[in-house]
């Protein structure tokens, strides 16, 4: 099979809701490689406090258009020009991530072959988002084990 017929294949696969609201990381996560490509919109100062719980939402473009001619949308308290559907209480959502990039990011933790854990999946978002560059499996581990000596450390210096 060719690059472009397993592309295709790809793209025929994948569903295409108008929106999906996920109530945290870890469905998002799940999700990974079965939607249509689209923006994520998320309330990035809520997620950054708890990324975990911070709803997550995906909105297919076309289906925001059709909203806005219905008069059924808002724009966000960022005045950035986005709209939110009226059902959204939180009108600091703003765009995150495309979904493809989101993937992308998971999918070069998940090619070590290794178990990926949601935190290293929060560390790798975190510095895609900063730096517009991936970090991989190994990278990540050596920022979690790090992370983990540490809090050692504070713990045993606490007692």
């Amino acid at each position: 099979m060719s690059r472009y017929e397993t592309r295709l294949e790809d793209y025929r696969r994948r569903e295409r809701p108008s929106y999906r609201v996920f109530e945290g990381l870890q469905e998002l996560v799940r999700s990974v490689g079965q939607l249509h490509n689209n923006w994520l919109y998320v309330n990035v100062d809520q997620w950054d406090q708890d990324p975990v719980h911070t709803p997550i939402y995906y909105w297919d473009e076309h289906w925001l258009e059709e909203c806005a001619e219905e008069g059924t949308v808002v724009t966000n308290e960022q005045d950035e020009y986005i709209n939110i559907p009226k059902w959204v209480p939180d009108r600091q959502v703003q765009t995150w991530f495309e979904l493809a990039t989101f993937e992308s990011i998971v999918e070069v933790l998940k090619a070590a072959g290794q178990p990926v854990t949601l935190q290293m999946v929060i560390i790798a978002v975190k510095y895609y988002d900063k730096r517009d560059a991936f970090l991989d499996y190994e990278e990540v581990k050596a920022v979690t084990d790090l992370w983990s000596v540490l809090t050692k450390v504070r713990n045993h210096l606490t007692e």
